[in-house]
């Protein structure tokens, strides 16, 4: 004799729903966004490294004096500024600064050869080179790029300077990455502040 099971209810299922996973983005530029969050928390550490720490409104006004600098030397929307420091606070400072000119940030690696280095400024079509070393030799693969040393506390500028205001899409360039490999030709991937934006939720 066999046992059958009663028949169990079956609730349908709203495929869609069930596989809609994606998240409302909130719109604006990176660096627009950055100052919507240290204005909702302006006291909150935004930066530890080594001891020293940055609070968000620390961090966005010593942004905000480096942009008018980057933009006194000539960067305006969409040019290319490349980045050869160390990883510090003064690094993060210098990706916010370029971003609230309208540039996009091209990091370079010391452990590089300077051919490589030299090959990425011209590529990208680099307007500046910023950089945290005092000696003219290290940067001497820049060529003829201008370059900007921030050797003094550029995460502590004397005075408050108003944010730039320059118009910033958010399918504008971000940064572009180069590969690190030794052989071959580097190729650059560029991402946009939307993209970063995706990624980081």
């Amino acid at each position: 004799m066999s046992h059958q099971h009663p028949a169990q209810a079956v609730t349908p299922v709203d495929l869609d729903a069930y596989n809609n996973t994606a998240a409302a983005l909130p719109e604006g530029a990176l660096h627009e966004l950055f100052a919507a969050q240290a204005a909702r928390t302006p006291h909150a550490p935004a930066l530890v490294c080594e001891g020293h720490e940055l609070t968000y409104r620390a961090l966005d006004q010593a942004a905000d004096a480096l942009a008018h600098r980057l933009w006194a030397q000539g960067v305006r929307p969409g040019d290319a500024v490349a980045l050869f420091q160390d990883r510090s606070l003064s690094y993060v400072v210098a990706v916010l600064a370029v971003l609230k000119a309208g540039g996009c940030y091209v990091p370079l690696d010391p452990r590089q050869p300077e051919e490589r280095r030299a090959f990425i400024l011209a590529d990208t079509g680099a307007v500046l080179l910023l950089t945290d070393r005092d000696d003219g030799h290290a940067t001497a693969f820049a060529g003829s790029v201008p370059v900007l040393r921030l050797t003094d506390d550029i995460t502590e500028p004397a005075q408050h300077t108003p944010p730039l205001k320059v118009p910033v899409h958010a399918d504008q360039l971000a940064y572009v990455m180069y590969t690190s490999g030794s052989s071959g030709v580097p190729k650059g991937v560029a991402n946009t502040h939307r993209n970063v934006v995706e990624l980081a939720l």
